[in-house]
């Protein structure tokens, strides 16, 4: 499938990894949806919200934040599934997890263990956990 020339989503971030990446393709959308998530999150665990609700419902939650904002990605609803799964995932390979894929049966107990942290570490581990999937995805292709 050949790569598009433009990205599919620039967030006009100058500083994000991942709309600046040098090299875009279609995931661009849903990469930078996935660190948007992640930065929210952290907010969100700042108020004691619980991991599990930090987690879920990533499109839906993306949708009300760009209400009026250019900036925030949206995915289309049938992405937001995968993007739910994927966030998932980041934050349980943050946690511990050496997963190859989001059907390993142990992320949910990696996530509830990971849930009885405390609000601190909670920030502290979705802050690795956007470390670790911003390299995973602007790190340059082998040619």
């Amino acid at each position: 499938m050949p790569h598009p020339t433009k990205p599919a989503w620039n967030c006009h971030n100058d500083a994000c990894p991942v709309c600046t990446a040098p090299e875009r393709d279609e995931m661009t959308l849903l990469r930078c949806a996935i660190l948007t998530l992640l930065e929210h999150g952290r907010w969100m665990a700042a108020d004691e919200i619980p991991l599990a609700e930090i987690l879920s419902a990533g499109g839906d939650y993306l949708s009300g934040l760009a209400v009026g904002d250019d900036d925030t990605p949206v995915p289309a609803v049938e992405h937001w599934a995968w993007l739910d799964a994927e966030l998932r995932l980041a934050v349980a390979r943050a946690a511990g997890l050496d997963a190859v894929s989001t059907l390993d049966p142990r992320i949910d107990s990696v996530l509830a263990t990971a849930a009885r942290r405390s609000w601190r570490r909670q920030m502290d581990l979705l802050d690795l956990a956007a470390k670790q999937f911003t390299e995973r995805h602007t790190r340059p292709r082998a040619a």
